[in-house]
C-alpha cells in the first residue's frame, strides 16, 4: 500500500508526499522496533523473576539440609576432640561411649554432599546469567560456582591418604557387626600407642578442616546467596516496566 502511494506521487511529481510517505515508513518501523525491544525486555524480566524464584526455592530447601549435615559432623568432631583430651590428659575417658568410638571408626569418611542448586548450573551453562540485572545477586551467583568448586577439591584433597583406623589398628577397635555405634575402643591401650595416636591425629585435623572449610563454609555460602536474594526479590517483582518509546 505505501509503496504504491510513493510510486504515484513521485509519477506525479509530488516531492512533499513522497517525502512524507518516507516519514511514515520510518516512523512506522522504528515503532515496530521499540515494540519488539521492549517486549523481548518484558521476557526477559519475566525470565528473570522465574530463575530467581526458582533458585530461592532451592537455596531455602537445601539450606537445612547443609545446616543438619554440618552439624552432624561437627558433633563428630567435638567427640574425637574428647578422645584427643583424654590422651592428652589422661581425664574423661569414663564418659567415653559407643558414639566417641564411632567417630574414630568413621574419621576417614567425608560423605555430607556438595550441594549445586539446578538452576545456577542453568544459568552459567546457558549464559542467562546476564538476564539477572542486581550486580549484587549476579556476583554472588557467580561467587557461589567458584566456592562449590573450591569445596569439591578441598574434599578430594583432604582424603588423600586418609587413614582407615578399624583397618589399620584391630587390635585397639573392634567396628562392630551391626551400627557405627556398636564399635568398641580400648581407649587406654589407645593413649600408650604412638603410632595409633598419630593416625588418629592426623584424621582428626583432617576432618577437622573438613568440618570448618567444606561444610561449615558451605553453609555460610548457600545461606548468604539466598539472604542476598531474598533481599532483592521485591525490587525485582516491582521494578516499572519500561513501555514502548522509553529508555
Amino acid at each position: 500500500m505505501i509503496l504504491r502511494s510513493i510510486t504515484k506521487h513521485v509519477r506525479d511529481q509530488n516531492w512533499f508526499a513522497v517525502g512524507l510517505d518516507f516519514v511514515i515508513v520510518i516512523v512506522g518501523v522504528f515503532i515496530g522496533i521499540q515494540v519488539a525491544n521492549w517486549n523481548d525486555a518484558r521476557r526477559d524480566r519475566e525470565n528473570e523473576a522465574l530463575y530467581l524464584e526458582r533458585l530461592e526455592q532451592e537455596l531455602s530447601d537445601i539450606s537445612p539440609q547443609a545446616n543438619a549435615g554440618h552439624e552432624s559432623v561437627r558433633g563428630d568432631l567435638e567427640r574425637m576432640l574428647d578422645v584427643r583430651d583424654y590422651f592428652e590428659t589422661g581425664q574423661g575417658s569414663e564418659a567415653f561411649g559407643g558414639e566417641h568410638c564411632a567417630s574414630l571408626v568413621t574419621s576417614h569418611i567425608y560423605a555430607e554432599t556438595i550441594f549445586y542448586p539446578p538452576t545456577i548450573k542453568e544459568l552459567i551453562s546457558t549464559g542467562r546469567i546476564v538476564l539477572i540485572r542486581d550486580h549484587a545477586i549476579r556476583t554472588a551467583i557467580l561467587s557461589f560456582d567458584q566456592t562449590n568448586a573450591e569445596l569439591s577439591q578441598l574434599r578430594t584433597d583432604i582424603q588423600i591418604d586418609r587413614r582407615m583406623l578399624a583397618r589399620a589398628h584391630p587390635d585397639l577397635i573392634d567396628a562392630g557387626l551391626a551400627e557405627w555405634e556398636d564399635a568398641s575402643c580400648d581407649f587406654e591401650a589407645m593413649s600408650r600407642d604412638q603410632a595409633f595416636r598419630n593416625d588418629f591425629l592426623d584424621n582428626m585435623r583432617r576432618f577437622s578442616a573438613y568440618v570448618s572449610d567444606v561444610t561449615g563454609r558451605q553453609s555460610d555460602v548457600i545461606e548468604s546467596l539466598r539472604a542476598t536474594i531474598a533481599s532483592s526479590m521485591q525490587n525485582v517483582r516491582h521494578a516499572p516496566e519500561s513501555g514502548p518509546g522509553t529508555r
